[in-house]
């Protein structure tokens, strides 16, 4: 009997089984038309109606929001070379411009800069740009202004700026032809100061007291320079030099988005940044130029005159604790 039992109920499954199958296979009587109408008028109505519109509306705009979360909390999570299509940590800064701001102290115009055709002197007195064409290095200081911008999305911090000379250290002071252009006022800017060649050159600042350079990324009084995206950060730094010739470049260290990363600061061109000392002995000098505002002169005749001497000629007119009189006088 309980063979039986188990008999009946295994082909009362298969019974059921095929079926199943049987009546899925068969074919649907067709509906009529008035019916397949009426179900597609409302299709219609419901793809036409105000409430379908509205609710497609919202869900476009939360779908919009909730991406836009979403893309915030990883900018904000992860470090920036590790976000999608975002700048990495070595693009962060962009350096818009290097200019020579240096309009008043000493230029060494060297052997082979146009000292020697005599048209030197003219050029200087004309007020126009003397220095193009010529091969002229700042001679004593230079000023120049650095422009940097921020380029990614997230907030960049400059941590130090490092000059690196080449070759280690200073050469000889160059020679060449001295030209004087005296100053006749006060910078109104506060610049970093850079003695370049000293053993460990680096950017000080005076700061508040005015009276003792201190560095200015590092130190107990340690300051820094912030970046925004697009955000733009100019400035100046004036470079000294008393016993050598001086060629090089700023490693800049910077943090964004939770790396760290450099880059090189180069002078106009991509050429290295370059300053001479001035010789201790002015005879060694080929000519040296100079206006009418340093020197004495008896008259009152124009100040924007210059004067041309040979370097013994003017090492010999300073010899003296006296401001030598002009050459014409």
């Amino acid at each position: 009997m309980a063979n039986n039992r188990r008999g009946a109920g295994v082909r009362r499954t298969d019974a059921l089984t095929r079926a199943s199958v049987r009546r899925g296979s068969g074919q649907r009587p067709p509906r009529p038309e008035a019916e397949e109408e009426t179900e597609a008028r409302g299709r219609l109505w419901f793809v036409t109606s105000p409430a379908t519109w509205l609710l497609g509306i919202l869900l476009a705009v939360v779908t919009v929001t909730f991406q836009d979360v979403l893309t915030a909390s990883v900018k904000a999570i992860l470090p920036l070379d590790r976000v999608p299509d975002r700048l990495s940590p070595q693009n962060a800064i962009d350096v818009v411009e290097v200019k020579d701001v240096k309009d008043i102290g000493y230029y060494v115009v060297r052997d082979g800069g146009g000292a020697e055709d005599g048209k030197l002197r003219a050029d200087i007195a004309s007020g126009g740009p003397w220095r193009e064409g010529r091969k002229v290095v700042d001679a004593g200081d230079a000023h120049w202004m650095i422009t940097v911008q921020g380029r990614a999305s997230q907030q960049v911090r400059i941590t130090d700026i490092v000059p690196v000379v080449e070759g280690g250290k200073c050469g000889k002071p160059l020679g060449g032809s001295l030209a004087h252009f005296p100053s006749q006022g006060v910078m109104d800017v506060i610049p970093l100061e850079l003695e370049v060649d000293a053993p460990r050159p680096r950017l000080e600042t005076y700061g508040k007291s005015g009276k003792e350079a201190r560095p200015f990324f590092t130190g107990p009084e340690a300051k820094h320079i912030t970046l925004n995206q697009n955000e733009t950060e100019a400035f100046i730094v004036h470079a000294t030099s008393e016993t050598g010739y001086c060629r090089w470049r700023y490693r800049v260290h910077y943090e964004v988005g939770g790396s760290t990363a450099e880059t090189t600061i180069s002078g106009p061109g991509g050429k290295p940044f370059e300053l001479t000392a001035r010789l201790s002995d002015p005879s060694a000098y080929r000519k040296v130029y100079f206006p009418a505002l340093a020197c004495a002169s008896s008259g009152s005749g124009p100040q924007d005159v210059w004067y041309e001497q040979t370097g013994p000629e003017y090492a010999r007119a300073h010899s003296g604790d006296r401001v030598p009189r002009c050459p014409e006088d």
